[in-house]
């Protein structure tokens, strides 16, 4: 190393200023960390200049929701990033309920200019090694020369590496990350796409009317978003090619691998294997094979001795609960890479799922290295004052309904004190993995989908506030804990505009005037009958208070029921009440081949 190498030392070094950089940026610039944002481009948020490729972000831009205060509105407004500047919102960007992408492109542009974020622009990473003699840390340096020395890293870069099949002849088709986007070019050809995701039918739906025949292909069948509540799931706004393909207008998807692709002639030979036909083969000709199958993280600025540990068959980073490298103490991921942690759950891989781990993940990193503690309300632990303080947030807080059963809130009681700390925007799996697992009296909140078959259409529902354990739709759950075990929970069943506040609506007006449960007295006081299931609960649950050490020791399962939970589930551990949603190295990658 020269003499005239600059050194910069730091506390927090973030890499990549897209959306999740950026938010990560704002906490740290509001709460004053030393901290620094490299970006490699010279401006923020270019990957949302290109993709989607066809110019419309699937995040919804609903502007008329009723609500006045932010928190709520944040529930249908996809795309603002989470500050405490009521005006920085997407609404004022764009109309739309899709905005464009270059409608985005340029809120992010000005979201970080309005909060003059710590962001060094046209510096690309070379290397990332740990740091020298033992110590804790890490070494980057850029392309400049610059060499950073940071207690903490936050990989916040992307997927912008796109993911190829290995399919013998893949080479011979284009990309969808660089393929025309004219339909002329594609005019009277036939067409295969390979993919059936969001950006597969993107892609078909914007070349109907041009080519002769278009076949989308991938191993496994479609997965509709409003079916499995994943967002990366096939939208219905991208859905309009089903049509022609179901009433037969010479477009077709098959479920079938893909063996091998050859250049015969002017042609491109597919050998093809239905997966639904008993192996039956076909071999298909086109005039263009189009590669739409997906991203993956690319890791290659680690240094050798210092890479991380991959999953999903190396298309992402492996990480803890914590979102944390599972390798590589100190070093922590934010944005779309942490999809693996929830993957094809929840939102993480989407703006309005990742902007909540994000602010979950600053509570993290900077009680880790600076020891700040984590926010909390603090109250007399009454069953009146949780059952308001649950209510609120389940009725407003935007990271419970759109990481459901990812992320919730933790209320912690202290039967000696009589006060409750109420901590909120967790991962639910960290609450178990951390100290408030540690906890003999717990609560976590979350709002969940209820578990059904057939069809989502068609569901019978008990008009019952005590049954809402049986409902489909999304509703708040809680669940009271002990020491990692879960001894008893509660559902508030489902309303139709996910309020349950007293007195409280969107609008001026109420929408609901009325709504008659099983032995409720008086119909236009349902949102009472909600409160006193929920007051009963825990008025149940406070009287018994803690468990002995020796009732309930931390960390061990059980198998039998004895709470009485009313969905039949068992207690258990953390590992049986919140299965992780991580995809352990070697096991198959579901995004991997009909991405």
């Amino acid at each position: 190393m020269s003499e005239s190498t600059t050194t910069i030392e730091l506390d927090f070094l973030i890499i990549g200023a897209g959306p999740a950089g950026i938010q990560l940026g704002y906490f740290m610039k509001k709460a004053g960390c030393s901290h620094l944002i490299l970006e490699a481009a010279d401006r923020p948020g270019t990957f949302l200049e290109k993709y989607p490729r066809h110019g419309k972000l699937l995040s919804i831009n609903k502007i008329h929701t009723g609500y006045t205060d932010r928190a709520a509105q944040l529930r249908y407004d996809w795309n603002s990033l989470l500050c405490d500047e009521d005006d920085m919102a997407m609404k004022d960007y764009s109309k739309d309920y899709f905005p464009s992408t270059e409608e985005y492109a340029k809120y992010t542009r000005d979201f970080a200019e309005r909060f003059d974020l710590s962001i060094q622009y046209n510096t690309k990473v070379l290397s990332v090694k740990k740091a020298d003699d033992g110590e804790q840390g890490y070494v980057i340096q850029d392309h400049h020369g610059t060499i950073y020395r940071v207690r903490c890293l936050i990989v916040a870069v992307g997927v912008q590496k796109p993911y190829v099949p290995a399919i013998p002849g893949i080479e011979l088709a284009e990309n969808y990350m660089d393929m025309s986007l004219d339909p002329e070019d594609f005019a009277g050809q036939k067409v295969l796409i390979l993919g059936k995701g969001n950006s597969a039918f993107e892609t078909a739906n914007h070349l109907i009317a041009a080519t002769r025949v278009t076949h989308l292909c991938s191993p496994n069948p479609i997965k509709m978003a409003w079916q499995t509540h994943f967002f990366g799931h096939l939208r219905a706004v991208n859905n309009d090619f089903l049509d022609t393909y179901i009433l037969k207008g010479q477009n077709s998807v098959l479920d079938a691998d893909v063996e091998c692709i050859e250049k015969v002639g002017d042609e491109y030979h597919v050998q093809i294997r239905f997966t639904h036909a008993e192996d039956q083969r076909a071999i298909l000709a086109y005039d263009r094979v189009l590669c739409c199958t997906g991203f993956q993280w690319d890791p290659s600025f680690f240094d050798a001795d210092c890479q991380p540990d991959m999953a999903c068959e190396d298309r992402l980073p492996a990480m803890t609960s914590g979102w944390e490298s599972t390798n590589l103490p100190g070093v922590f991921y934010a944005g779309t890479i942490t999809q693996i942690r929830d993957l094809k759950k929840t939102m993480s891989s989407v703006l309005h799922g990742f902007r909540f781990n994000t602010a979950s993940l600053f509570n993290i990193v900077t009680e880790r290295v600076l020891g700040t503690p984590w926010p909390r309300d603090c109250f007399e632990a009454t069953p009146h004052n949780i059952a308001e303080k649950i209510t609120e947030q389940v009725s407003s807080a935007a990271g419970l309904m759109h990481q459901p059963g990812f992320l919730g809130d933790c209320l912690v009681v202290n039967d000696e004190t009589g006060q409750a700390e109420y901590f909120a925007n967790l991962a639910v799996d960290y609450i178990q993995d951390s100290d408030f697992a540690k906890n003999s009296h717990y609560y976590i909140v979350t709002m969940e989908y209820g578990e059904f078959d057939g069809d989502l259409f068609n569901k019978d529902r008990a008009p019952d506030a005590a049954k809402g354990y049986d409902d489909a739709y999304l509703h708040p759950r809680i669940r009271r804990m002990c020491r990692g075990r879960m001894l008893a929970e509660h559902h508030i069943s489902e309303s139709l505009e996910n309020d349950w506040r007293i007195g409280k609506h969107p609008g001026d007006l109420p929408l609901i005037r009325a709504l008659d449960f099983k032995d409720q007295a008086d119909p236009t006081q349902y949102q009472q009958t909600h409160r006193q299931e929920l007051v009963k609960y825990l008025e149940t649950q406070l009287a018994v208070g803690s468990p002995g050490i020796d009732e309930v020791p931390f960390g061990v399962s059980c198998s039998d029921d004895s709470m009485g939970n009313p969905t039949g589930d068992a207690c258990g551990c953390s590992a049986a009440a919140f299965p992780t949603t991580n995809t352990p190295d070697g096991q198959s990658c579901p995004i991997s081949r009909d991405a």
